[in-house]
C-alpha cells in the first residue's frame, strides 16, 4: 500500500524528490514530502493528541478505551494540574486541570491520581507502594458548614469521548479488615458516610459555541441527582459524547470527601493536530501545489493549512526595557526567544504577537489535494498544519503523506506590482489599465520574459514597455483569454532591476473590489514554477469601483448589428446581445427572451444560473420552431432574479429583409 501511494505521488509530481535535506539540483520542480519513510512525521513536527504508532506511517487522533481513567492517564504523563490557572512554564495545550473555586488551594488538597478502584495508604507527597494516590478534597468534610452549591471543575485539556463519570470518598466501598490492616489505614468507618448526598453533572465540549461574553463555557446538564445514596457514584446516565469540561455541583448541605474521580469513554479524541517544524528550503523558492493522501471515515475530516515566511521566527517576543518601552527579542528562533522571554521578571514581559511582516497568517483550509499552495511571493521557509477531526467518537481521519511542490532558482528576489487607475472605476465599463512590475533580481535569479495577469473578463493589450522603452508588437505575443491575459517577450529577458515591465490593457471590472493578480515565468525554463507578483500595500493591485456603481448589477446592453438581416446571404445574419453582470455574491437565475410587439414570446435565448461575468448571446432571427420571424421590431428582455430584487433590462432589435 505504501509503495503504491509513493508511486502515485511520483507520477503526479514533476521530478519528485524525497528530501531529507536540500537538493543541489537546479532548475526543476521538486517536492518536500512529510510522512514518508525518509521523512517520518515525528522527525518533522510536533504532535497534539496525535497517534503515529497504531498504523505505520500514518497519523490519527489518539484513541481512548473504557479501561483507562482519563484523569489518571493524564497524571501519569505529567499533564494533570491541580490549579485553576497554571503558569505558562508548566501548562501546555492538551494538559488537564482540576480545581474547586470553593476551596483554598493547599498542597494536601491537590487531586493526585492512582489507578481507579484501588486503595493505598497515603504518604507524604502522595507516594504509596511506588504509585501516586489521591490525598485531597477533604476540605468539604467540615461539620457545621453548608456545602450546597460547591463545584469541582475538570478540564481534560481536549474533547475526549466520555460516557462515564465516577467519584467516591476514601472508603468508597468497605474494605475487608485484613486489607485495612495491611494498608495501615485503620478503621474506615468515619469515612463511609462522607459521600456526596446530592449532585448535578454538567459538561461542555470545549468548542467556541455556547460560551458567555468572557469566553467561559456555558455548560449543559448531563444528569441531576438531588438525592444520592450511592457511596461509589458511577454515572452513565448520559449519551456518549465529546467532552472537555466537566462541572460537578453539590446539591446537599452535608459534608463530603472525594478520594477519586474517574472519567472514562471509548473512541477517538475529537481533534488532533500535527504542526510541522519551520522547514528551510535553503534559499527562496516558488511554490506549486500541495498534495496529500488521507482517509476520512464517516463523520470525520482531515484539513490542511499552510503558511510561509522569510525567517525562522513566526512570533515577536517583546521585553519592556528600562525606559518602559517594548523592545523585541532578537534570537534567531521562536524557541530561543520564548525561553529568554519566560526568564524575564513579570513586569519586564512584553506582548507576544505574530510576525505578520515576515510571515503569512495560516491559510484557510484547502478544499482538495492538488490545489495551489497559498503563498505570498517566493519564500525560503514554510510550515504545514494537519488537523484531523471527528464529530462522532467511533470514527477517525488519518493522514499518510503531505507533499509540497517548489522550484529553484527563482526569477527574482521579489516582483512588486502596481496598477492604475485604482479608484472610481465604473463597473462594467472598459478602462485602459496600466500594470507595472518592478523586479528585484539577485545573483542567483534567472529573470523572466512572460507575465500572466488574472482579469475579470477578456482584456486586450494596447502597449508593452520594458525599462521605459516601448516594445514593438512583433517582439511580443499575447494570449487574451476570458479571465487571463498572457504577455510573452520574444527576444528579451528581464534580468535587472531597471527592467520594469509595463503592460497597458483595456478591461472592465465586475466587482466593487477587483484584484489583478500576476505571475511571472521564464519560458526557457519550462520545469520551473511561476513566481507570484507581490504588493507593498494591499491596494497596489486592487481596483475599487465608483461609489455611483454600488447597487448596480446588470450593465448596459449592446446589440450589434442592429438592425440585422437574417436572409442567409452571410452578411449581418445574426445579432449579438452583449452585457455584463457585476457585484453578484454567488449565483442567480438569468433569463434572456425575445418578444414581438404584442407581448408574445418568440424565442428563449438563455435560461440558467449565472454569476458575475461578461455575456454574449446570438439570435439568428428564428422562433422556437426554427422558422424565420417576419420583419419588424422585436423586444429583448434580460431578467436576473436576485434574492431580494429582480433586475430587468429591455430593448429593441429590428429585423429587416
Amino acid at each position: 500500500m505504501r509503495k503504491s501511494i509513493l508511486l502515485f505521488f511520483s507520477t503526479i509530481i514533476s521530478l519528485l524528490l524525497l528530501l531529507s535535506g536540500q537538493s543541489n539540483v537546479l532548475a526543476q520542480t521538486k517536492a518536500f514530502l512529510i510522512g514518508s519513510e525518509e521523512n517520518p512525521w515525528r522527525q518533522w513536527g510536533s504532535f497534539d493528541l496525535v497517534d503515529d504508532q497504531s498504523r505505520e506511517g500514518w497519523i490519527q487522533p489518539i484513541k481512548t478505551t473504557r479501561d483507562v481513567n482519563i484523569l489518571h492517564d493524564l497524571y501519569t504523563q505529567g499533564r494533570l494540574f491541580a490549579l485553576e490557572e497554571p503558569t505558562e512554564s508548566e501548562y501546555e495545550p492538551g494538559d488537564g486541570r482540576i480545581w474547586s473555586p470553593n476551596a483554598p488551594f493547599r498542597e494536601n488538597q491537590a487531586m493526585v491520581y492512582g489507578p481507579g478502584g484501588t486503595y493505598r495508604k497515603p504518604k507524604p507527597g502522595g507516594l504509596a507502594d511506588g504509585k501516586q494516590d489521591t490525598v485531597s478534597f477533604d476540605y468539604f468534610n467540615r461539620p457545621g458548614k453548608s456545602n450546597y452549591g460547591v463545584c469541582i471543575y475538570i478540564d481534560l485539556g481536549a474533547p475526549y469521548p466520555v460516557d462515564e463519570v465516577s467519584f467516591y470518598p476514601l472508603c468508597g466501598e468497605k474494605l475487608p479488615l485484613k486489607i485495612q490492616q495491611e494498608l495501615g489505614i485503620g478503621s474506615l468507618a468515619r469515612h463511609e458516610d462522607c459521600y456526596m448526598k446530592g449532585y448535578a453533572l454538567w459538561a461542555h465540549d470545549g468548542g467556541t459555541e455556547n460560551r458567555d461574553e468572557w469566553g467561559n463555557p456555558e455548560y449543559h446538564l448531563l444528569d441531576n441527582v438531588p438525592t444520592n445514596t450511592d457511596r461509589v457514584v458511577v454515572n452513565q446516565n448520559f449519551s456518549p459524547q465529546h467532552i472537555r469540561y466537566i462541572k460537578l455541583r453539590c446539591l446537599s448541605t452535608m459534608p463530603f470527601e472525594i478520594d477519586q474521580m474517574e472519567v472514562r469513554g471509548e473512541g477517538y479524541l475529537k481533534q488532533a493536530t500535527f504542526t510541522s517544524d519551520i522547514i528551510d528550503l535553503g534559499d527562496i523558492a516558488n511554490f506549486g501545489r500541495i498534495l496529500w493522501a488521507a482517509e476520512e471515515e464517516p463523520g470525520s475530516q482531515a484539513r490542511i493549512y499552510t503558511r510561509n515566511g522569510r525567517d525562522e521566527t513566526t512570533k515577536i517576543y517583546y521585553m519592556i526595557n528600562e525606559i518602559g518601552e517594548p523592545e523585541p527579542l532578537t534570537e534567531d528562533t521562536d524557541e530561543k526567544n520564548r525561553k529568554k522571554w519566560a526568564k524575564l521578571p513579570d513586569d519586564a514581559k512584553g506582548p507576544v504577537v505574530d510576525d505578520t511582516e515576515n510571515w503569512t497568517m495560516w491559510s484557510s483550509s484547502y478544499d482538495s489535494s492538488g490545489q495551489s499552495f497559498i503563498a505570498v511571493g517566493p519564500r525560503q521557509f514554510f510550515q504545514v498544519k494537519v488537523v484531523m477531526e471527528s464529530q462522532v467518537a467511533v470514527t477517525r481521519a488519518l493522514m499518510d503523506l503531505v507533499s509540497v511542490e517548489y522550484s529553484q532558482p527563482t526569477m527574482a528576489r521579489s516582483l512588486w506590482g502596481e496598477i492604475e487607475p485604482r479608484t472610481d472605476v465604473d463597473l462594467g465599463e472598459k478602462y485602459l489599465f496600466h500594470h507595472r512590475v518592478t523586479p528585484v533580481i539577485g545573483q542567483n535569479d534567472i529573470g523572466f520574459n512572460c507575465i500572466q495577469i488574472r482579469t475579470p473578463i477578456e482584456a486586450s493589450v494596447e502597449t508593452v514597455k520594458v525599462g521605459g522603452d516601448v516594445i514593438p508588437s512583433e517582439e511580443y505575443t499575447t494570449l487574451e483569454e476570458k479571465n487571463l491575459l498572457t504577455v510573452r517577450l520574444l527576444n528579451r529577458k528581464i534580468t535587472t532591476g531597471e527592467d520594469v515591465l509595463e503592460v497597458d490593457f483595456s478591461c472592465a471590472i465586475l466587482a466593487f473590489g477587483t484584484v489583478f493578480e500576476g505571475i511571472a515565468f521564464a519560458s526557457w525554463q519550462e520545469d520551473l514554477l511561476g513566481q507570484r507578483v507581490e504588493v507593498h500595500r494591499m491596494e497596489d493591485l486592487s481596483v475599487r469601483g465608483a461609489v455611483e456603481s454600488l447597487g448596480r448589477v446588470l450593465g448596459s446592453v449592446e446589440t450589434l448589428p442592429n438592425p440585422f438581416t437574417p436572409n442567409g446571404d452571410g452578411k449581418n445574419d445574426t445579432v449579438v446581445l452583449s452585457f455584463r453582470l457585476f457585484q453578484m455574491i454567488g449565483t442567480a437565475p438569468l433569463q434572456v427572451e425575445m418578444y414581438d410587439l404584442s407581448g408574445n414570446r418568440v424565442k428563449k435565448l438563455l435560461s440558467q444560473t449565472v454569476s458575475s461575468d461578461y455575456y454574449e448571446l446570438t439570435w439568428d432571427g428564428t422562433d422556437e420552431d426554427g422558422k424565420l420571424v417576419p420583419p419588424g421590431i422585436y423586444v429583448y428582455q434580460i431578467l436576473l432574479e436576485g434574492d431580494a430584487e429582480k433586475f430587468v433590462k429591455n430593448g429593441t432589435v429590428a429585423v429587416v429583409y
